[in-house]
């Protein structure tokens, strides 16, 4: 019973923790708030700014305060 139930606790993280990815822009989705060559794109719909954090707030997604469009949206 317990080898049970650490199997299905094992396969239940490791799905939850494999990677998406995205056909558009050909490239992975992170899944923490972190962006950047090391990290991947934001989840669709964010931005990436300055500091390689994924957010939307006018700092994160603003092209003149260093929002990085090769990694989530920009404005």
């Amino acid at each position: 019973m317990k080898a049970t139930i650490l199997l299905i606790l094992t396969v239940s993280a490791i799905i939850s923790t494999e990677p998406q990815f995205d056909v558009e822009s050909n490239s992975v989705l992170v899944d923490s708030t972190r962006c950047g060559p090391r990290f991947g794109r934001c989840a669709r719909g964010l931005c990436c700014g300055l500091n390689n954090e994924c957010g939307s707030s006018v700092a994160h997604c603003n092209v003149s305060l260093g929002c990085k469009s090769k990694w989530g949206i920009c404005f």
